[in-house]
């Protein structure tokens, strides 16, 4: 895999103030608990790089879930561990970002104690109000924007780093559920309802007729 050896000038449209929307960062024990809730309490939360001193950043509003060994999904599925997959073994609330078609990154949150290798796709995410509604409608997309390469996987997001999340502030969405999306190879783990997403939300990178309530 070609690894980056530095990260890209994020998008300026992307600009944003974290103390003036009063966000917090989260503590570590929210990353310790099961894959499926961590998903799911990410749809709300800002997704944020700082660069030359200033934020940039998103509101995440579609995740997926990977569990880990037990699922064929997971690029960690019955214990693999390569040196693309390594920081996934790390301690929840780091970053894994991984290279995909010979030119997207995708960024992924680690969750459950270091060893436990499972994580939270970030799928789509809604900029700032003069930024078009898809925008940022797919993981690629997210970290191209962002200027987010595979030169930041394995970093830890709550170590007043770069980059980091912030705890969404206000009203919780309208979260709807459905299977994972581009994982047809994954047997009976392709029908696993772990894709969560903001129902009220342009941004969502594909909007299915029926999805379930989370």
């Amino acid at each position: 895999m070609p690894r980056a050896t530095r990260n890209l000038s994020p998008d300026a449209r992307l600009r944003f103030d974290p103390d003036a929307l009063g966000l917090k960062e989260y503590p570590r024990s929210f990353f310790h608990q099961p894959t499926e809730i961590v998903a799911r309490e990410l749809i709300g939360a800002w997704f944020a790089r700082c660069y030359q001193e200033s934020w940039y950043g998103a509101r995440i509003v579609e995740t997926e879930a990977y569990l880990g060994s037990k699922d064929a999904a997971a690029h960690s599925w019955r214990g693999r561990r390569t040196p693309r997959v390594e920081p996934m073994y790390k301690d929840g609330g780091h970053l894994y970002v991984f290279f995909v078609y010979g030119m997207h990154y995708c960024a992924n949150v680690v969750t459950q104690p270091e060893g436990i290798a499972e994580a939270v796709l970030l799928r789509a995410a809604q900029g700032p109000a003069d930024t078009p509604p898809k925008f940022l409608s797919g993981p690629a997309r997210l970290c191209a924007a962002l200027g987010i390469t595979a030169a930041s996987t394995g970093q830890d997001l709550l170590a007043g780093g770069e980059i980091r999340l912030f705890r969404r502030n206000g009203r919780r969405p309208r979260i709807g559920t459905t299977p994972r999306i581009g994982v047809d190879y994954a047997g009976e783990a392709k029908d696993w309802p772990l894709r969560f997403f903001d129902l009220d939300s342009p941004a969502v990178s594909r909007q299915p007729q029926r999805p379930s309530a989370a």
